[in-house]
């Protein structure tokens, strides 16, 4: 009870108080009530009491011995101190009042004679039935959340449940501080800004994973707050590692990159929340790309998955096994060096054979799909040599992809590389493959030699052969229809 609850009582009111020190003190806590006459009373206390008093222990001390006796009080923690008048003083004590200012201890005067123990008797009934109240409700709190637990409750819904429960709004954070859940707030979610009467850590498998706050309207003092945010943490905590728990996780993870991948969802709002609920503190804008891993070594699935999640930066992939693939969503624009990086993660778990296609980087979450299609696209074209392929790279031959069976690119490919094809099928030579890595080094001999890991005389010797079958390849418009027709070439398989 608080202080003014106290003074409210009928048994209070009888006794005529008035409230001399601390008027601006009355939401102090009252945790019980004694009385004492002795002067000594500090000592009997453990702090939170209201002493009842006719300040018989004090008198002839003086106003040192006063002074002292307030001070005793307000060093135990004393809630206030209420003096009966008319048997031992017919006023309070100048020093009495004065020294009461001085430690911020609440003065009560008594003017009307009700005897302590019936006011004894009724605060402290009264303060016993509202613990036991207060004990009711938590176990009511309690009971309701277990309840949506095991109606398989999530995040969201016990959201809802506990933003019900207090009459406010209620958000969940990651440790991040990314916003999860919230309910309560109104549509346009205004209500979910505010300082947090109550707040609790959300722990997950031993570690900070968020919290949970109830806002205003609120109030700190209303005990059901803190017992349903406190209920409320410990359901939400039992929530997420139901869905970490066995195969929940890797199902909720494959449906929401199914789900990016055949854009089936009703707003961009709720890919961000499926996300945050799976530990991932996406937003709804900012650089995605998607990944996909084929060719996989002979691991288990789960692996392979766990291999790339921890090759990437924590909190910035969702990973998935996909039919044969594994995808990874990611929130980077370093798109070639995350591929890089998960090929040799996942090379450490087997003989390499395993190959990365790198898709576009999109702008928002919601298009993510462009970039596995593209990532998808460009797998169907990579041959077994190319382990780390940007789709960004392949534009070119992405394009052309779709004209590479028509008449006009057989043509092409015929009449400019035509005889290169026939004498790599007679001889099992590779002239086609080095004047493709030369075209792609700007002509550069030095550099030809050192990717295709020959000796320049070797290089030299092919490169004659080269224009010795098709002619000179050094202008700048024989350039461009040797790449269109090497490009098409490989489009046709």
């Amino acid at each position: 009870m608080t202080l003014a609850e106290v003074l409210a009582l009928d048994v209070l009111r009888r006794a005529d108080p008035q409230v001399l020190v601390g008027a601006e003190l009355l939401d102090r806590p009252v945790r019980w009530v004694h009385t004492s006459e002795l002067a000594e009373a500090a000592y009997l206390l453990r702090g939170g009491e209201m002493l009842l008093t006719t300040g018989l222990g004090i008198t002839g001390r003086g106003a040192v011995g006063e002074a002292a006796y307030v001070a005793a009080l307000a060093a135990r923690g004393v809630a206030a101190l209420a003096l009966e008048l008319g048997w031992t003083f017919p006023e309070p004590p100048r020093a009495l009042v004065d020294a009461c200012a001085e430690h911020g201890l609440p003065l009560l005067v008594l003017r009307e004679v009700v005897p302590f123990v019936e006011i004894t008797e009724q605060v402290q009934t009264t303060i016993l039935e509202r613990a036991t109240g207060t004990a009711r409700s938590g176990r009511d709190v309690r009971q309701v959340l277990t309840d949506a637990l095991l109606d398989g409750a999530g995040p969201q819904e016990l959201t809802i449940v506990l933003s019900d429960l207090v009459s406010a709004p209620v958000v969940v954070t990651t440790a991040e501080g990314a916003l999860v859940a919230a309910a309560g707030g109104g549509p346009d979610g205004s209500g979910w800004r505010g300082r947090p009467v109550a707040r609790r850590d959300v722990v997950l498998l031993d570690r900070l994973w968020g919290h949970v706050a109830v806002l205003p309207p609120a109030r700190a003092d209303d005990p059901l707050v803190p017992a349903a945010c406190g209920y409320g943490a410990e359901a939400l905590g039992l929530a997420l590692l139901r869905s970490a728990a066995g195969a929940d996780l890797d199902v909720r993870r494959r449906q929401l990159v199914d789900d990016l991948t055949e854009r089936r969802w009703r707003a961009p709002g709720e890919l961000v929340a499926r996300a945050r609920v799976l530990g991932l503190p996406f937003t709804a804008d900012g650089r995605y790309a998607a990944l996909v891993i084929t060719d996989l070594p002979a691991a288990e699935p789960d692996a392979v998955v766990r291999a790339v999640a921890g090759a990437l930066a924590p909190g910035t992939a969702l990973v998935a096994d996909v039919g044969e693939d594994v995808v990874a969503v990611l929130r980077t624009s370093a798109v070639t060096a995350a591929a890089s990086a998960v090929l040799r993660a996942v090379d450490a778990l087997g003989p390499p054979s395993a190959r990365v296609v790198a898709g576009t980087v999109v702008g928002r979450l919601e298009d993510v799909d462009r970039s596995i299609a593209r990532a998808r696209a460009a797998q169907a074209l990579t041959s077994d040599g190319d382990r780390v392929v940007s789709a960004a790279g392949m534009t070119a031959r992405l394009l052309l992809a779709g004209v590479s069976d028509e008449p006009l690119a057989r043509q092409l490919v015929q009449e400019e590389i035509g005889r290169l094809l026939d004498y790599d099928a007679a001889h099992g030579s590779e002239l086609v493959r080095t004047l493709r890595v030369y075209l792609a080094q700007a002509s550069s001999k030095v550099q030809t030699a050192q990717a295709l890991r020959l000796r320049r005389q070797t290089l030299y010797g092919r490169l004659q052969r080269i224009e010795e079958l098709i002619g000179d390849i050094s202008t700048p418009h024989r350039h461009t229809a040797l790449v269109l027709a090497i490009a098409l070439d490989e489009s046709a398989g």
